[in-house]
């Protein structure tokens, strides 16, 4: 994320899984991705304003990058008339 590395800095094994829109990974990983794009203290809630200045996630596989735009990587949720975006993170 902004040319940082944040999970699986020593390199780590992957499944590319198209028929879902879920991102799973080791629980320091996505932590770390969710700290690193405003969520706290486990929560995966982001506010509706900072979406659109949220950076790619950049996913680099046997050397080629593959960039996550965050309308790719949050789903908003609507609840009760109110509008809620979420991190589609997910704890293994």
């Amino acid at each position: 994320i902004n040319g940082q590395t944040v999970a699986c800095s020593s390199g780590c094994q992957a499944i590319i899984d198209t028929g879902t829109s879920l991102l799973a990974g080791s629980y320091t990983g996505i932590s770390n991705i969710q700290s690193y794009i405003g969520g706290s203290d486990g929560s995966v809630r982001i506010s509706c304003s900072s979406v659109s200045s949220l950076p790619d996630i950049i996913f680099n596989i046997n050397g080629i990058d593959f960039p996550l735009p965050a309308s790719a990587y949050i789903l908003e949720v609507s609840v009760l008339l109110r509008k809620h975006y979420w991190f589609r993170g997910g704890l293994e």
